[in-house]
């Protein structure tokens, strides 16, 4: 997966909340709830600011002590894992984003 050409959407099949520094996910299609810790959390609230996965792995990449490989693996799983629960969609090939 090309994070310079890929964008990941939050669906609006789904209602979150932040508690206690970790994030709660409600699939209002599936009534399934699906918890997030405190790094899932940060990067699901930086999916509903930009859909650009590059940048969302840049900002993690500043905020938390991981290497940019690591994070690129992580972050990877992890929204394949919120694309499979159908909690976004995912376009690759996408027109790059600054």
């Amino acid at each position: 997966m090309d994070l310079s050409t890929t964008r990941v959407e939050v669906t609006s099949d789904q209602v979150s909340s932040e508690l206690d520094g970790e994030e709660v996910i409600l699939n209002l299609t599936d009534g399934t709830y699906y918890g997030l810790n405190e790094v899932g959390a940060r990067i699901w609230a930086l999916l509903q600011e930009t859909p650009a996965l590059h940048r969302v792995r840049d900002q993690i990449v500043e905020e938390f002590d991981v290497g940019v490989e690591q994070c690129e693996h992580d972050l990877i799983a992890l929204v394949k894992d919120l694309e499979e629960a159908g909690l976004v969609t995912v376009e690759q090939n996408a027109a790059p984003t600054q």
